[in-house]
């Protein structure tokens, strides 16, 4: 769906809800609706909070859902820090975009022929089952796993805390991404919001949706809802309700 369709068929749903006397959205407003919507859906689509209940790569269409977000990345950059929850622990900067991470392994460098170059599992694990894990001999990292503790980010740079009993040359990931902003009017140039310095993520350029063509009309959907409900229904309670679907 191009840009202007969006325009197109989001007015028409939201004019046809409120019928006459609804108020005017300019393609700011438009835009943040539809970005916010195409967010939803796309974390719905990943945890499985949409009607079918099926979360990522549980069927054919929710892995066509989001194909175009699925990235790969190998993170060589290894952060220098005091932070590490252990002497083991090693620092890799990641993307700035990462919304999900859908599967991880990393390559140990080491003298041993034997290990150097292999590729081995990354366990996501929680601080507690780290403290558990980490005491128990049988548990702990070691040739053919190493842990991975979320922190936040190192000098403005997002990283992860990798738990290892080798040194690892590389991080690997495969991951679902942020879908950039919908935008359906230039933000610098418009001829109602142009000037005022809005952005939508950092973005002010024309763009579509990253997502797969037929979740489109989807997302015009959930976008009407959210303006209707902004303009009719704006109270705690329904937004409380309409962010539980998520």
């Amino acid at each position: 769906m191009t840009t202007p369709e969006f325009i197109t068929e989001f007015d028409l749903g939201y004019n046809n809800i409120l019928g006459e006397g609804a108020p005017g959205l300019d393609n700011y407003e438009r835009s943040v609706y539809l970005t916010t919507a195409q967010e939803e859906l796309t974390k719905s689509l990943y945890t499985g909070g949409n009607p079918s209940r099926q979360s990522f790569e549980d069927s054919e269409h929710q892995r066509r859902a989001l194909n175009e977000l699925v990235k790969d990345y190998k993170a060589t950059d290894v952060v220098v820090s005091t932070r590490g929850l252990v002497d083991e622990s090693k620092m890799f900067t990641v993307p700035n975009d990462i919304m999900f991470i859908v599967a991880e392994t990393a390559t140990i460098s080491s003298t041993d022929s034997c290990l150097n170059g292999k590729v081995v599992i990354v366990k996501p694990i929680t601080h507690d089952e780290f403290m558990v894990s980490y005491k128990n001999p049988f548990r702990k990292p070691n040739t053919n796993k190493v842990f991975r503790v979320d922190i936040s980010k190192e000098n403005s740079s997002n990283t992860v805390e990798l738990v290892s009993s080798e040194n690892l040359s590389q991080y690997n990931i495969r991951y679902v991404k942020y879908p950039k902003p919908i935008i359906v009017s230039d933000l610098t140039t418009d001829t109602q919001v142009g000037g005022l310095g809005l952005t939508i993520n950092g973005e002010t350029s024309v763009a579509g949706s990253e997502l797969n063509s037929y979740l489109h009309r989807e997302i015009v959907n959930r976008a009407v809802e959210l303006a209707v409900r902004d303009y009719r229904e704006n109270t705690l309670q329904t937004r409380i309700q309409t962010n539980n679907r998520v």
